[in-house]
């Protein structure tokens, strides 16, 4: 602490003031002082009693919010001592009751195995333009295809987006997206080493999309990158039009312009609805199986479709 001068002229005299800048503060022991939360903290931990109060030490230092206010005089890192049984507690914990997640993780999924895809597609990204590839590793894939929505509340994330995987044994032919605030796409030419090559489209319609807007956007924008004469066709993703309403019209457009049949049948949320679509146009010679997992990280369910290998 150091002192203040100030020299000040009064009635043709020359003062000088001296002062140390003192303010109110407090003290007290670590014992009374359990429970405080502090914004500034001096901690004076000289005790010299080797081991005499367990965790003491942490009481006393866990009592300012940051480090930068805290200050420890005179540490004796000789008294820092855990009571047995902590020590006990702890390894029970890290051996005996260790927590087991409710949900399997994506990685150890089976059944399929979502790892053992040729292809990915995760709908709702949310990611931006300043986030690595390298964050969003999955094991066995290539970087990812993304489409990402432009951010424009720097506060949040965009709503949608969406991210392909594609196998490191794969080769990607070719891609095309598009996007717009209420729905978006990203088509892509995959060759198989054991499926062959074949065309995957994954969408995400918002739910303000209406259905005609969707109907216009594919007849002008899908349509025309879409090899209809292509034996294999998988047009995928969050369609948001519920299927178990009973409206029929969005497959009689998928079949009479893409010449594709919706595969789900079962609930694709946690609400029962059917949301989340699959459209193929194989013929009765391929031989494929969906079904519908369920998922920790979202109200939807993943949805999948295998192809029997050629």
């Amino acid at each position: 602490m150091f002192d203040i001068k100030r020299s000040f002229t009064y009635k043709y005299k020359t003062f000088e003031r001296i002062q140390f800048p003192l303010r109110p503060a407090a003290g007290k022991t670590i014992h009374k002082s359990q429970g405080d939360t502090l914004q500034e903290v001096v901690v004076s931990l000289k005790s010299k009693r080797k081991g005499k109060i367990p965790h003491i030490h942490y009481v006393a230092l866990s009592r300012v919010t940051s480090l930068t206010g805290l200050q420890i005089l005179d540490l004796n890192q000789e008294a820092i001592a855990v009571a047995d049984c902590v020590r006990q507690e702890l390894h029970r914990l890290r051996t005996d009751a260790t927590l087991q997640l409710c949900f399997k993780p994506l990685y150890n999924l089976s059944n399929p195995n979502i790892l053992d895809a040729d292809v990915i597609g995760i709908a709702e990204s949310r990611l931006i333009s300043t986030d690595e590839n390298d964050d969003f590793h999955v094991p066995g894939f290539e970087p990812p295809v993304r489409l990402d929505q432009k951010q424009t509340n720097f506060n949040t994330r965009p709503p949608h987006g969406l991210v392909l995987y594609y196998r490191n044994d794969c080769i990607l032919h070719n891609t095309v997206t598009f996007s717009t605030p209420s729905l978006e796409f990203v088509i892509a030419d995959i060759i198989s080493p054991s499926k062959g090559l074949f065309q995957v489209v994954f969408v995400y319609k918002a739910p303000n999309c209406k259905l005609q807007q969707l109907k216009d956007t594919f007849l002008a924008n899908l349509l025309p990158d879409v090899y209809l004469r292509h034996p294999k066709i998988i047009i995928m993703g969050d369609f948001n039009i519920d299927l178990n309403t009973g409206n029929t019209s969005f497959l009689k457009f998928m079949r009479d312009s893409f010449c594709c049949s919706q595969i789900v049948s079962k609930p694709t949320t946690s609400y029962g609805t059917l949301l989340d679509l699959i459209f193929l146009n194989f013929d009765s010679k391929v031989n494929f199986e969906t079904d519908v997992l369920d998922s920790y990280w979202s109200d939807h369910k993943v949805i999948y479709v295998a192809i029997e290998t050629q």
